[in-house]
């Protein structure tokens, strides 16, 4: 015989290495949070993703009871939307899609809240990182492109197959993750990984300009900005981190009394025809639906489906052919009215507000990376509010990743010793 044969006591102990490496929490972290964010992105898994995510979540929260009951004690306040979506299903006009869609996205808003409460935070990002920037970087290289809109420009969209809204949503998370590990890198001195962290930054924000997504270009532009800014002020006083919020607000406050103008200007440009998604008209009848039901909305996801003879009508007039939920009112806070009303808008309004109040005090007490990272990111999804429908939805990554946003802030702060 020519093989050599592993003594038994080798075997054992790669058997136990292995073992360990299945046992340490800060693995499992990573790979849970990995592969839950990658079963949703690429849209082509299809319902064989959806079920990877939910068997994901629940063997993360069975490895994780403790973690689990921390979540909900700590985080409940958050899941109020969810709760409305849920109570939506008793006046609903389809309430069994509206249950059903209801019960799906307070699973993916709770994966999010779980991942959130992780020990090693900086873990999550790694992992979210390898995802978010690998795809991307991947679909760029791939360069598979669809025309786009009336003038037949080229677009490029991810290897799912995804709409290119949702796309550029995935690029540009994916541009924010890249330079917080760059932060990170840069912070350890590993220079060959923050040479390849700027190459993967430089790709990602290509293929962000390459998906022709007007309202993607925007929210990058002020979200990058910020995190620069939080990234330099990470260790700086308190004091003059809060005197950085109180200007902050004030500029947000100034950006969405104009982010039309904004807007505009990035459309121009990016040479994109303002009229083309049709949006004047999609809230033009818009404000008929709300004006029904102001208060609690036709239910939790019942307006964009085939039983609705409404939306049937709005699809023939957009000469949509292929109907389904992608299509919406290109505005979160429009169709967040629509579906449940005034009381879900509400809700979801105090949930992003308390979201933002928690990460900028966790900015401001501590000298966290990854409150840098989802504060930015906050601020990724909220730019876009107004031009497309950010709100929780049913098995989508952006709501994992809202809701870990959110969970973060909860997390107990440890103030920095004095000197």
């Amino acid at each position: 015989m020519t093989g050599a044969i592993l003594p038994r006591h080798q075997g054992q102990a790669d058997g136990s290495r292995l073992a360990a490496l299945f046992a340490d929490r800060n693995w499992q972290d990573g790979v849970f949070a990995g592969l839950m964010l990658l079963s949703r992105i690429p849209a082509n898994l299809g319902t064989a993703g959806g079920l990877a995510f939910l068997l994901l979540a629940g063997l993360y929260t069975l490895l994780r009871l403790e973690q689990a009951g921390l979540t909900l004690r700590r985080c409940w306040p958050l899941l109020v939307y969810p709760a409305v979506a849920l109570l939506s299903a008793s006046w609903a006009d389809f309430p069994e899609l509206t249950l059903r869609a209801a019960v799906q996205m307070t699973v993916t808003a709770y994966a999010g809240l779980l991942l959130s409460q992780a020990e090693r935070p900086r873990t999550v990002l790694l992992a979210l990182l390898a995802v978010y920037g690998g795809y991307t970087v991947a679909s760029w290289l791939a360069g598979n492109t669809r025309a786009d809109g009336l003038g037949e420009a080229p677009a490029l969209y991810g290897l799912g197959g995804e709409a290119k809204n949702y796309f550029a949503d995935t690029t540009g998370t994916a541009v924010l993750l890249a330079l917080a590990g760059l932060a990170m890198m840069l912070e350890r001195r590993a220079w060959a990984w923050s040479a390849a962290l700027a190459i993967v930054t430089a790709i990602c924000v290509m293929a962000t300009l390459a998906a022709r997504s007007a309202g993607a270009v925007a929210a990058l532009l002020s979200s990058g900005a910020l995190l620069a800014a939080l990234l330099l002020l990470r260790k700086a006083s308190p004091a003059a981190k809060l005197l950085f919020v109180i200007a902050l607000v004030t500029a947000l406050v100034l950006g969405a009394l104009f982010f039309d103008q904004l807007l505009a200007l990035v459309q121009q440009a990016s040479n994109k025809d303002e009229g083309l998604t049709g949006r004047a008209y999609l809230w033009y009848r818009a404000a008929f639906y709300t004006a029904e039901r102001p208060w609690l909305g036709v239910g939790y996801f019942g307006f964009w489906t085939a039983q609705n003879p409404e939306a049937i009508g709005l699809w023939r007039y957009f000469d949509v052919r292929q109907e389904g939920t992608a299509f919406s009112f290109h505005n979160g806070y429009i169709q967040t009215w629509v579906e449940t009303g005034l009381i879900g808008v509400a809700a979801l309004v105090l949930t992003w507000a308390a979201t933002a109040a928690l990460l900028l005090r966790r900015f401001v007490i501590t000298r966290s990376l990854p409150a840098c990272f989802w504060l930015a990111y906050l601020a990724h999804e909220m730019a876009k509010t107004p031009v497309e429908p950010i709100r929780p939805s049913a098995l989508v990554a952006p709501t994992i990743m809202m809701f870990a946003a959110a969970g973060f802030g909860c997390l107990p702060v440890l103030r920095p010793p004095r000197p």
